[in-house]
């Protein structure tokens, strides 16, 4: 190959990389955010749905509470999901003028999100590439589906998964059968029926079991709910959380009525939030439990 030859492949080269350069980036350009809110500007959520109540939440002191239709912590990751309808990528902008609010349920919408004072409309999904249609002031906007879970009419999946607040002390704990209150120094717990069961070893992971207690999932409560054995836990501000313990198996099922919420946790979470467990057993070096030993012959 003579050097003009070599010239023309190179030239050659260079193009076809500049060409992939260039449609590459061009497919990786975004769309427009569907509002002009930043993330963090968003202060204020409330979600309607025709027929049900609203939905309200509200960052107060840098961190998000439910405070409609009841007042409860909330699950950080399905408020980042609201949240983030704020910024959510534009794929596709439509003027009011070019389409029939009726025929994309717009008109009435089937419910609507307001980050702050900016109203979100939301309609039904394109059945192309599945997008939903959501009329902001003006104009219509193709997104991708947000997580139904975030924004429809039940807002457990909104209520925190764990029982209390990571703030919260623990004065008390009434569960079926078992009393373990703190005793007057503040430190040290006590347990009534005073069992050979109840080591301040034992007491010390059941309470600590409490505190760190967390459901897999929310679900609203059923009609018929808030049926079984109650349980209390008492904080030291003289606070109470009611629950209602449904059933130990094939789950945890612990409800809330105060709240209307159905706490499911691990069947797991029975031996250890509802009676006084051993200590696990050592490992060995190589990781296994080392069984007891056992008891010599007469």
């Amino acid at each position: 190959m003579n050097r003009m030859q070599l010239n023309a492949v190179l030239v050659l080269v260079v193009a076809g990389l500049a060409a992939a350069l260039y449609f590459t980036q061009k497919k990786e350009e975004k769309g427009a955010p569907l509002t002009a809110l930043a993330a963090d500007a968003v202060k204020s959520i409330r979600i309607e749905h025709p027929g049900q109540p609203t939905i309200q939440l509200e960052k107060q002191a840098g961190r998000w509470q439910l405070t409609a239709p009841v007042q409860a912590e909330t699950d950080p990751f399905e408020v980042a999901s609201l949240v983030s309808l704020a910024t959510q990528e534009t794929k596709r902008k439509l003027p009011l003028a070019e389409v029939k609010l009726g025929e994309l349920k717009l008109d009435p919408p089937q419910f609507s999100v307001t980050l702050n004072e900016q109203k979100l409309d939301f309609g039904d999904m394109e059945p192309l590439e599945y997008r939903r249609y959501v009329r902001v002031g003006d104009t219509v906007a193709l997104i991708d589906d947000p997580s139904s879970t975030a924004v429809d009419a039940d807002y457990s999946d909104l209520v925190a998964k764990d029982l209390l607040p990571a703030s919260a002390e623990l004065q008390k704990i009434e569960v079926p059968g078992l009393t373990v209150e703190r005793a007057a120094d503040g430190k040290t717990w006590s347990a009534n029926p005073a069992t050979a069961e109840a080591s301040s070893d034992a007491l010390a992971r059941f309470t600590e079991a409490w505190r760190k207690a967390r459901a897999m999932w929310n679900a609203k409560m059923p009609a018929d709910g808030g049926q079984g054995e109650p349980v209390t836990l008492t904080l030291k501000d003289g606070a109470a959380v009611h629950l209602v313990l449904v059933s130990r198996e094939p789950q945890l099922i612990l409800d809330r009525p105060e709240l209307k919420l159905r706490y499911s946790l691990s069947k797991a979470d029975a031996d250890t939030l509802l009676k006084l467990t051993e200590a696990p057993p050592p490992a060995d070096a190589a990781g296994a439990a080392t069984p007891a030993p056992a008891p010599d012959k007469p």
